[in-house]
């Protein structure tokens, strides 16, 4: 019996698609569509497909069964937009999230390659820095509206502080994001976070993101965001108005 074991990931990651056992997308896809297949063939879903690419491997997968089995992580889908504050599905970096502990939190890393983080900035075979803080950001984003906001009061996220600590390379494999509330604080005007973030595709993190945010009303941020805006306008105005003015003779 001939059996085939390929991780499958976005075409745009052509160096990591040089390793034996890889596989583009669209070379997958244009296979399951032919039937162009083993006797037996097992995928890992990695990085770097679209939504529609995600979409049509899950249909043919389901057609080509049993033959075509997936790993245990399946075919990973993004969380709702709306818990995620980004307007273009294409820059969702997660999956829905799960509940695993009081409060701890799991969710796949969900990387489309046309994501905005993405788009001007690959270098080698692994996944940059700055597309996985913003994946981090969007985890703390969806567990604390999905799990910690209340009401329907609008509210805004202010990031205090960020730390962040890269173990080792995140390659675009099946990845998945581990959220654990570390304290929150109740202030008279919203709540403060502190989180550690784990970025796993294996044991133990490849990445951790520690971060302290603020979740005020939105009405409050506003206004103190408007204040701050202002005086910073005045005074880059006031720094100007300086520079023109000539300065004055020294007297005798």
């Amino acid at each position: 019996m001939s059996h085939e074991a390929l991780v499958v990931v976005g075409d745009r990651f052509e160096e990591f698609l040089a390793n034996r056992g890889t596989v583009g997308a669209t070379a997958l896809l244009e296979r399951l569509r032919a039937g162009d297949l083993p006797e037996s063939l097992s995928l890992s879903v990695g990085q770097g497909l679209t939504a529609g690419e995600l979409a049509e491997l899950r249909e043919l997968a389901e057609r080509r069964a049993p033959a075509v089995t997936l790993g245990k992580s399946g075919v990973p889908a993004p969380a709702e937009r709306r818990l995620t504050h980004k307007h273009d599905a294409r820059n969702i970096l997660v999956g829905p999230v799960g509940q695993i502990a009081e409060n701890r939190f799991v969710a796949d890393l969900v990387l489309d390659q046309r994501v905005e983080v993405l788009a001007d900035h690959l270098t080698g075979q692994h996944i940059p820095a700055i597309t996985l803080l913003e994946a981090a950001r969007q985890m703390w984003t969806v567990v604390t509206e999905q799990f910690f906001i209340t009401g329907a009061d609008r509210t805004r996220f202010v990031v205090v502080s960020v730390a962040s600590r890269f173990h080792s390379y995140v390659f675009p494999l099946a990845a998945t994001l581990q959220y654990e509330l570390l304290e929150h604080t109740r202030t008279p005007v919203g709540t403060v976070f502190r989180c550690r973030i784990g970025i796993h595709h294996g044991t133990p993190a490849a990445a951790e993101v520690e971060a302290e945010y603020r979740v005020i009303p939105d009405k409050v941020s506003a206004k103190q965001e408007a204040i701050a805006a202002r005086q910073a306008v005045a005074a880059e105005v006031g720094l100007l108005r300086a520079q023109a003015s000539p300065a004055e003779a020294p007297t005798a």
